[in-house]
């Protein structure tokens, strides 16, 4: 057994026989070929007309303040141009972006970030976006359709060219305490659709891991239902570890940290960390169908969590007869700032 075949057992809804972390067990990236979103730091604007910003010290880019690129959903045929996935160089992007990745031991992973809804926002605003989806649904039903199209072949070609073992897939639906939308209206003008996205991923052999922050609670029979074989990050608003009690043989559960009053908290220190990490690895792992990976805007998270994991998992590496690596050198970057950070380098 090792730390590859491991995971899969969680993300399988089965009891690994140690506790598996993506930020241990994972070769991450983002595709640095496909130009969405900024590319480095600074004023950007992407493949699909959409000027973001990110400067150093913000926490994600943003869409540039008093910028729209659709005034009226329902033009939107007039007014953008998807972009055609086709032109990208996925064989050098792909080179690149796997080089130091270890397929033998540990689970390989693409991030595709902006999923349907946060991709239709991007170009609207929110508001313009919940408005559109109640008062123009066949507007925006086809364009959510046009940006799963756009989707589906960008699945298909990270599967040709970077073979991962695993999708995951970003797309937000709640604040911090209730969702963006009824969940009718998601229903009826999302749900059709990313069932779309999740069947392409099986088609190709891969696993969905779903990304989506802020209170997503009631979406859970509907996740399950789509397949999804994983969810992340789970926000303590969700009570993650009731619902992972309710659905932990149906779906694989990543994270359920107290990411906002603990680990991300301004001037939490190392031992603040480390206690709520170790604590909530005792809390999620027993029963199996869980990922100690927290969500991380900083990477100073990395050395707290796995400390904790270490000291935890050392009786169950033991007993597995396992031998574990030593512990990976603390992290300076996360995947997603470190494409940004390397398309800055890029364009410089």
């Amino acid at each position: 057994m090792n730390a590859k075949e491991n995971i899969l057992m969680a993300y399988r809804h089965e009891e690994p026989l140690w506790v598996p972390s993506q930020t241990t067990d994972q070769d991450t990236c983002l595709p640095t070929i496909v130009m969405e979103g900024p590319k480095g730091y600074g004023v950007t604007v992407d493949a699909f007309g959409i000027s973001w910003t990110f400067e150093e010290g913000m926490e994600g880019p943003m869409v540039t303040r008093g910028t729209k690129r659709l005034e009226d959903i329902t033009e939107w045929r007039t007014h953008l141009k998807i972009p055609d996935p086709k032109s990208y160089d996925w064989e050098r992007g792909a080179r690149e972006d796997t080089a130091q990745w270890d397929r033998e031991n540990k689970l390989s992973s693409v991030i595709i970030i902006n999923g349907l809804f946060e991709q239709f926002h991007a170009m609207t605003g929110v508001e313009d976006a919940l408005c559109g989806l109640l008062m123009e649904e066949e507007a925006a039903g086809d364009l959510l359709g046009a940006l799963t199209d756009y989707r589906i072949e960008e699945i298909n070609l990270i599967a040709q060219y970077y073979k991962p073992d695993k999708i995951q897939f970003h797309d937000d639906y709640g604040s911090n305490d209730r969702m963006f939308m009824s969940l009718e209206t998601w229903r009826k003008m999302i749900k059709p659709y990313l069932k779309r996205i999740v069947d392409a991923v099986h088609s190709q052999g891969m696993l969905y891991e779903h990304h989506s922050c802020g209170y997503i609670a009631p979406l859970m029979d509907d996740f399950i239902e789509l397949g999804i074989d994983a969810l992340n990050p789970l926000q303590l608003s969700n009570h993650p570890y009731e619902l992972k009690k309710k659905y932990g043989k149906q779906i694989c559960f990543v994270g359920g940290f107290d990411n906002q009053g603990i680990l991300d908290r301004q001037g939490a220190g190392y031992r603040e960390r480390y206690e709520e990490c170790l604590y909530r690895i005792r809390l999620m792992a027993p029963g199996g169908s869980w990922v100690a990976e927290p969500a991380m805007i900083d990477p100073g998270i990395t050395g707290p969590l796995v400390d904790a994991l270490y000291e935890y998992n050392a009786p169950l590496w033991e007993k597995a007869g396992y031998c574990p690596p030593e512990k990976p050198e603390q992290m300076t970057r996360t995947a997603y700032t470190a494409a940004h950070e390397d398309g800055t380098k890029a364009n410089s």
